[in-house]
């Protein structure tokens, strides 16, 4: 029997859902959560704590743990780290287990976990989780992270792509307009995903706060086998 796949749109619709008991969730967050995640275990993390609360990343900073931290798209004084996947690039980052707060994507990770185990998703990574989430066989919801609770394009673009992949395996059914709707952005956009990138109101945020979004790293697609799963409180990666 085919497994559901549901698309949220945004955190603020999770609830919503028509996806009932437990479940995959697939967190998107491109710009920058989930690309930097990713990022950060191809340069050596050995795991990520994601935390919602500044004080909670505050009080594991205390404990000794390096801390990744932003608001607003800025890096946060007491952080060791921003939200850019250039900040891992480092060997100091290797064999370390980092917690991690964001505006969106550790919100949305957090949320979600309650219902089961979270996959992290970025272009990067697209393939990967794709073969990683057949190999589950259970029901998938994709949760685009946004910003502030509402709809971002990019997300929806990267979930397109996802949500293209899955249903082309022939094992999933998808469950409402969502769906339809993030492949359909990803068929109109694929062969421009840098231009599609550069015209999204977030980018344009970042930009204007004079943070450089990686443009041209971030909609790499395949670049990596890293596969980060959030189960009990902390995320490893499988790939």
């Amino acid at each position: 029997m085919a497994q559901s796949l549901e698309v949220i749109l945004s955190p603020a619709l999770y609830a919503y859902r028509s996806t009932s008991g437990k479940h995959i969730s697939v967190v998107i967050d491109i710009l920058r959560f989930t690309t930097s995640l990713v990022s950060a275990f191809e340069n050596g993390v050995d795991a990520v704590i994601p935390v919602s609360s500044l004080n909670e990343a505050e009080s594991l900073k205390k404990q000794g743990f390096p801390v990744a931290a932003e608001r607003e798209g800025l890096r946060l004084p007491f952080a060791d780290y921003g939200n850019s996947a250039a900040d891992f690039k480092t060997p100091d980052i290797k064999g370390k287990t980092l917690a991690y707060s964001t505006t969106n994507g550790t919100v949305a990770m957090t949320m979600a976990s309650a219902n089961g185990p979270v996959v992290a998703a970025a272009f990067a990574n697209i393939p990967a989780v794709t073969e990683w989430l057949k190999m589950q066989n259970e029901n998938v919801v994709i949760l685009c992270s946004g910003w502030k609770n509402l709809f971002s394009f990019e997300d929806t673009l990267c979930a397109g792509a996802l949500t293209s992949l899955l249903m082309q395996s022939g094992k999933y059914q998808k469950t409402g307009d969502e769906a339809d709707l993030s492949i359909s952005i990803w068929e109109t956009n694929r062969g421009k995903l840098q231009e599609s990138l550069i015209n999204t109101s977030h980018y344009k945020r970042l930009i204007g706060l004079g943070v450089d979004p990686l443009p041209e790293y971030t909609v790499q697609i395949g670049t990596s086998r890293v596969i980060p799963v959030f189960e009990n409180g902390v995320i490893e990666n499988k790939g």
